[in-house]
């Protein structure tokens, strides 16, 4: 039985899985040594900033390339943490944001501006209508006219951080550009042509699983198209839910971030299946928002979630569910069809 590495936090975690209950293992190679894109990244920097540029720094980019921007800089909230009343300190007319984009369950892409969205009124409240209806019926937002609009406010250039394995880069442009740029890329969407029983999922290790509220905007990629009866989720979730319990509640208010949306929209893709969940967020925290068992070990939750199945009851693993969208080979045909 080879062992599959999961990301987890700063680390890995593994698991054994009989070669005949195994269906197959998608594995999303990233480059984690971001020394070979650091130089290339301060040379972009130099030429775009420049008179009154304000330097933005998305939460979405690796905490060592943080570290090694020289100069001021506004670190940005992620936009579903974000208020409706959040204003900005000061007016921005040119801004350059730095990030390290990955596919988003209903928006499409993070790391793009979006988190600028709530400091323009009119552009946040038809951007949260539709984000709305979007958690109800689980279809993608175009995020294109809203980033068309966000240009019409500030003059934005992003540069975005690619760190797939087969072909790291720097890329930039315009909002809209960096978001066709990634759509041309088509980050891993992989069919899954044997049917699961178990699915087990590792958000893709620090900062993907930070927190249970950064890994949730996450995990839906690959729970929206795939059936299954039980669910593994790697999570370390060192800082926790990421947000107050309070906000989780069913009579949360209407005004809550959109990240309670997010967990209402994961809970109902979980609803009827057993969850298990790996991680050092307590079991009354995570009963609360997905109403999940919690295990200290891999091992502990994969016997858990194979109770009473059948041998040869076969199981799915995503190691990084951060650049990965699962779907069946129905719905693949589907899409190029569309295509």
């Amino acid at each position: 039985m080879p062992a599959v590495w999961l990301p987890y936090g700063s680390t890995s975690i593994s698991i054994r899985v009989d070669i005949e209950d195994l269906a197959w293992v998608v594995s999303r190679q990233l480059v984690f040594d971001y020394s070979m894109l650091a130089s290339s990244l301060k040379d972009i920097l130099k030429d775009s900033i420049r008179g009154e540029t304000t330097l933005l720094v998305d939460p979405t980019l690796p905490n060592f390339l943080k570290e090694g921007i020289a100069g001021s800089f506004r670190e940005l909230l992620s936009f579903d943490l974000l208020s409706p009343v959040s204003t900005m300190e000061d007016s921005m007319q040119s801004a350059c944001l730095v990030s390290c984009p990955h596919p988003d369950p209903l928006i499409g892409f993070r790391g793009l501006g979006e988190n600028l969205f709530p400091f323009y009124p009119e552009l946040w409240k038809d951007f949260t209508t539709e984000f709305l209806e979007a958690a109800e019926s689980g279809e993608k937002i175009d995020l294109k006219p809203y980033l068309n609009e966000l240009r019409s406010n500030v003059d934005l250039k992003v540069i975005m951080l690619i760190p797939l394995a087969s072909d790291p880069k720097i890329l930039s442009g315009s909002p809209v550009e960096a978001y066709e740029a990634l759509s041309s890329l088509k980050p891993s969407l992989v069919s899954t042509q044997t049917p699961v029983q178990v699915l087990v999922v590792s958000a893709g290790g620090n900062p993907f699983d930070e927190s249970l509220s950064r890994a949730i905007s996450i995990i839906p990629n690959c729970l929206q198209n795939v059936e299954c009866d039980r669910i593994i989720l790697a999570i370390e979730g060192l800082k926790g839910l990421g947000l107050s319990p309070d906000l989780v509640a069913d009579n949360a208010a209407p005004s809550s971030p959109l990240i309670v949306k997010y967990i209402s929209f994961c809970r109902n893709l979980l609803n009827g299946k057993t969850v298990h969940v790996v991680s050092a967020i307590p079991e009354s925290l995570l009963r609360i928002v997905l109403d999940c068992r919690a295990h200290d070990t891999l091992l502990d939750a994969y016997r858990a979630s194979r109770l009473f199945l059948a041998k040869g009851s076969k199981t799915g693993i995503v190691t990084h569910a951060s650049f990965t969208i699962l779907c069946s080979e129905v719905l693949k045909n589907t899409l190029k069809e569309e295509a």
